[in-house]
């Protein structure tokens, strides 16, 4: 009934499959994240243009068989006003009730794309820590009662151990939900071995199928019942019900209803006037309403927090981008919320709060590992995803729904669009940095230089370094003198930009990464061992050698108003080079 767990077969397989031996292009191994400034006008680039052709002609040839089922796709850079990407397929056979032409204004059940909210609002919650126990914020769920007498660790969820955390990463070990049992139906299923129940073994409530939307009198009176899946922080297990104690958390800290919480606090800041929570939208016309789709306006009671919102491209567009630009969260929360909390099985998805965290080494020409942060959202024949890729500041939303919608469209839409776009996107990221950051620095008072130029693999790459009349790659073995490391072996060096910056953005600091060996031996190293890029450890040795406590790959750009670098500082060297016109 609601989003089935975070997989996407068809998409791990078309973005993990392939993969190469090398960490990145030639063996390059860059720091996780972007590896250059993300473009800033991507739509003037005719790379973009041309792959947003592409798209369109693919997705007009997957829609084209599509006679009962609606889509809606856009992408859209935080850096520009428009989408730079958005595509709509209205079906010829529509419910009688909804509208009858899908645009982005058009109104879907977005399922599980929901627990975003929950997790937000619990975030925006300054005193509230991951690490603190539920218990502390909804203290009822110590006295959930199981349907049975016996207590113990199979039967009964330990409730102090479950924290905020543990809640909104599906780690808490907690059963799903209730909506779905299917004693609550209308069937008869001792006919397949189940036994018969007593009506204290049936919730009596579900939304759907003529039953009514459970209240939350009903959660704390049922969810006793239910056992355990594992103990809390063993194994990602997904819940439902975990974003619903979330937002009972949210109102006891509040004082606010869930609803009027996230109107006021994230729908309004955002503009998102279309998206709802309890209720569809105010006039059914607005709505997508597939032929037979009897859930359109259907209420799950509490569990509509977990899955039940309603929205359109435009209101989450604005979503994606408020998160993007930090307009709900400062700085430091969003990019610690941005981050995985735990592992799956898959080695390609990782886990957040709530994000699905998809991981492609070959998607961009670099080769390098790209973190796709995604929620997708499933709910009856409605089947959705929202997904932020932070290294390019891009936002992909696909809605779709119908008898012919399904995980795998939705997965084959977001394959179609990241396989087509971020080669593309990357392209313009490098036609915009170079220009602005490309060339050769020199400071003829103390025979300094150094050259940085673009190639297929990631960032700058950083040649005719010298200083003092001192070739940097050739003699850099001889600074390792506490390092075990051959002075002799190749040297190739790397630029990536921080995100640290001073002085209002004028000054920003970019780090050199030293590679060192051939692509040859970092294959042989890979090939050698039993878990993938062994050789790409940039992440440890980062920031080895300094000199006066400065570190020798830390690089200051001085920028111009228009962005551009006049200069670069060698902290380490205290030489300011000037770049060359």
């Amino acid at each position: 009934m609601f989003p089935r767990p975070s997989v996407y077969t068809s998409t791990i397989a078309l973005l993990v499959a392939g993969q190469t031996t090398l960490a990145a292009l030639n063996g390059h191994c860059p720091p996780l994240g972007p590896v250059l400034p993300a473009p800033k006008n991507p739509t003037a680039h005719k790379s973009v243009q041309l792959a947003i052709g592409s798209i369109t002609d693919t997705f007009q040839n997957i829609a084209a068989s599509l006679d009962s089922t609606g889509i809606s796709v856009a992408v859209k850079s935080i850096h520009e006003a428009n989408p730079l990407l958005e595509l709509h397929h209205t079906p010829e056979i529509l419910g009688p009730n909804g509208t009858t032409t899908i645009d982005s204004q058009t109104v879907y059940r977005i399922g599980s794309i929901s627990k975003i909210f929950a997790v937000l609002s619990i975030l925006q919650q300054n005193h509230v820590k991951l690490d603190d126990p539920i218990t502390n914020y909804v203290p009822e769920l110590r006295q959930l009662k199981g349907e049975t007498n016996e207590v113990d660790d199979i039967t009964t969820v330990r409730w102090d151990e479950v924290t905020v955390g543990a809640l909104t990463s599906h780690m808490s070990g907690i059963a799903v939900d209730l909506t779905i049992d299917l004693a609550s139906f209308p069937v008869d299923l001792t006919q397949l071995g189940l036994p018969s129940l007593n009506e204290t073994s049936k919730t009596g409530c579900a939304g759907v199928l003529g039953l009514p939307p459970c209240n939350r009198a009903e959660f704390f009176r049922d969810f006793g019942k239910r056992h355990p899946v594992y103990a809390p922080f063993t194994t990602p297990v997904y819940s439902n019900v975990a974003s619903v104690i979330l937002a009972y958390a949210v109102e006891a800290i509040t004082n606010m209803t869930y609803e009027d919480y996230v109107k006021q606090s994230i729908l309004a800041p955002l503009n998102m006037t279309n998206t709802t929570i309890f209720n569809g939208p105010e006039k059914q016309s607005w709505g997508f309403i597939p032929v037979n789709e009897t859930w359109f306006g259907a209420s799950f009671g509490y569990e509509d927090i977990a899955g039940g919102f309603y929205s359109n491209t435009v209101d989450l567009l604005s979503l994606g981008t408020g998160i993007l630009k930090h307009d709900l969260l400062d700085e430091s929360k969003t990019k610690k919320w941005m981050k995985p909390m735990t592992s799956t099985s898959s080695s390609g998805l990782l886990v957040g709060g709530p994000w699905e965290i998809l991981r492609s080494s070959t998607v961009t020409k670099d080769k390098r590992l790209i973190e796709f942060y995604c929620k997708s959202g499933n709910l009856n024949s409605y089947n959705n995803m929202l997904c932020l890729i932070p290294d390019y500041d891009i936002v992909v939303t696909i809605l779709s729904g119908g008898p012919q919608s399904n995980a795998d469209l939705v997965d084959l839409l977001l394959t179609n669009v990241v396989r087509g776009l971020l080669p593309a996107i990357e392209e313009a990221g490098k036609a915009e940095a170079l220009p602005k950051f490309g060339g050769t620095y020199a400071d003829a008072a103390t025979n300094s230089t150094i050259t940085l130029s673009l190639d297929d693999a990631p960032g700058f790459a950083v040649s005719n370094w010298v200083v003092r009349n001192v070739d940097i790659a050739k003699n850099y073995g001889k600074f390792g003198a506490l390092s075990s490391s051959p002075a002799d072996r190749p040297v190739s060096i790397r630029l990536y930009p921080t995100n640290l910056s001073s002085d209002g953005g004028y000054h920003r600091a970019w780090r050199a990464v030293f590679g060192h060996g051939s692509p040859e031996e970092s294959a042989e190293k890979d090939a050698n061992s039993f878990w993938p890029d062994a050789s790409c450890v940039t992440w440890a040795s980062m920031d080895r050698t300094t000199y006066g406590f400065r570190s020798m790959d830390e690089l200051v750009f001085s920028l111009r108003d228009d962005g551009s670098a006049q200069s670069i500082n060698l902290r380490t060297f205290k030489v300011e080079l000037k770049r060359a016109a």
